[in-house]
């Protein structure tokens, strides 16, 4: 292969803050992200999970199968970070249209 000795040269700009083209890189990335998956997405059937992941794996299928007997439907949710807040709070303020006694 190489040297020991042998450096590895990277040439940067010097007149280009790195800092400035990571964050604009980043924001970028949040750019497209944003446009392609919406925050909070429809209701899909729990099918969906099973054809997402591979069909081989026995004990996933049956966790899904298992969630099945329990729920109807799933929703998904833009994984920005926050992605748990805003699926447990958008579950909450739907089960409150939902339920009549909790919503009093």
């Amino acid at each position: 292969m190489g040297d020991e000795g042998e450096q590895i040269q990277i040439n940067l700009n010097k007149d280009v803050n790195q800092d400035e083209a990571i964050i604009a890189q980043e924001r970028e990335i949040e750019r497209e992200i944003a446009e392609t998956i919406p925050l909070i997405g429809p209701k899909v059937d729990l099918s969906v999970l099973q054809k997402e992941y591979a069909e081989d794996d026995i004990i996933y299928q049956q966790k899904v199968n298992d969630l099945k007997n329990k729920y109807s439907c799933i929703r998904k949710m833009r994984p920005d970070g926050n992605c748990f807040f805003r699926a447990f709070t958008f579950a909450y303020l739907e089960s409150l249209l939902t339920d009549t006694q909790e919503y009093k």
